[in-house]
């Protein structure tokens, strides 16, 4: 029992010194490697931290112009140590010009700085106040200027849709960065890329000339075709059959109001007839068909006729005679 006491007593010290082994993130202590040349750096915390504990890391490479010409983002990285992940390593792409390379302890990295100086204060490892032993995270160097040549061109189509079109010139002689919504696109020298905008959205695109653009969509300038399509034609060998023409009704007798009368160029031309016939209308009809000979025979009967009837009535008084 003695003995059993004895390794109790020796455990429960054992483990209570454990315990103080982790840390807070707020009270953590750190150490760490800079390499601002090759974009590399390398951070461990000096305690473990404890449970549920992160502490997050950034490093940041910029294209970095003279005097009050400002620093543009190249390249970042962000890592975060945990209770159970205690160093972390960065790494950055250096542009190949004038640059700027910063390590810090957070992970809040400007993407453009209005002038040349350092913008992290404490922030810096191993500024006074980073909590961070190691040498000053802060980096400075090229031997040229960097001078990007990015543009960005909108293509509209008739759908209500349209695309940018992200291009570093060729004659650039670093490559140009394009922040989108956050995300950073890199180009080379002579790239080019496109992107789609959100449908019935808007684009914003900021790039390393220190240039905004703000894409909507509009009409196209060549225009959308929006009119009909025109009638098909009829197959060949096909006979297309006209409506019948109208014909305009006669006029009403006694109507002295205006009328309307439909014209068609195909239409016959209307004939009414008076259904009245009288004598003298057929004696004139006669008349006008008769030949002169038939009119002679006629005259020549009608005389043999009235010689009859004079002859046959003076038989009939003869014989009343006595």
């Amino acid at each position: 029992m003695l003995l059993l006491a004895g390794a109790t007593a020796f455990a429960a010290p054992a483990a209570a010194s454990a315990a103080e082994t982790c840390t807070s993130a707020a009270s953590a202590t750190f150490r760490h490697t800079f390499a601002g040349n090759s974009g590399k750096t390398t951070i461990s915390s000096v305690r473990p931290l404890c449970a549920g504990q992160t502490q997050t890391f950034g490093l940041i490479a910029y294209t970095a112009g003279t005097g009050s010409t400002g620093q543009f983002v190249y390249s970042s990285d962000r890592k975060t140590i945990t209770a159970t992940n205690r160093t972390v390593n960065l790494d950055v792409v250096v542009p190949p010009c004038h640059a700027a390379v910063d390590a810090i302890i957070g992970g809040d990295l400007l993407d453009e700085v209005t002038s040349d100086q350092n913008p992290y204060g404490e922030k810096t490892l191993g500024a006074p106040g980073s909590r961070s032993s190691g040498p000053f995270a802060h980096y400075r160097g090229g031997s040229s200027d960097c001078s990007p040549a990015p543009r960005v061109t909108f293509a509209n189509a008739c759908d209500g849709s349209f695309t940018a079109t992200l291009t570093n010139a060729a004659s650039a002689r670093v490559s140009a960065v394009f922040l989108i919504g956050g995300r950073l696109t890199r180009l080379a020298p002579g790239r080019s890329t496109t992107v789609k905008a959100p449908a019935g959205g808007s684009l914003t695109i900021r790039d390393s000339s220190f240039t905004s653009y703000v894409g909507t969509w509009r009409p196209p300038v060549s225009g959308c075709d929006s009119a009909a399509p025109p009638p098909s034609a009829p197959a060949a060998g096909t006979t297309t059959t006209p409506p019948p023409a109208a014909i305009a009704p006669p006029p009403v007798p006694g109507s002295s109001g205006p009328s309307s009368t439909v014209t068609t160029a195909d239409a016959p031309a209307a004939v009414y007839g008076n259904p009245t016939t009288t004598s003298e209308s057929l004696v004139a009809v006669a008349k006008k068909s008769m030949s002169a000979g038939s009119v002679i025979a006629i005259a020549f009967g009608l005389v043999l006729i009235g010689g009859g009837i004079i002859l046959l009535v003076r038989v009939m008084r003869s014989i009343r005679e006595p």
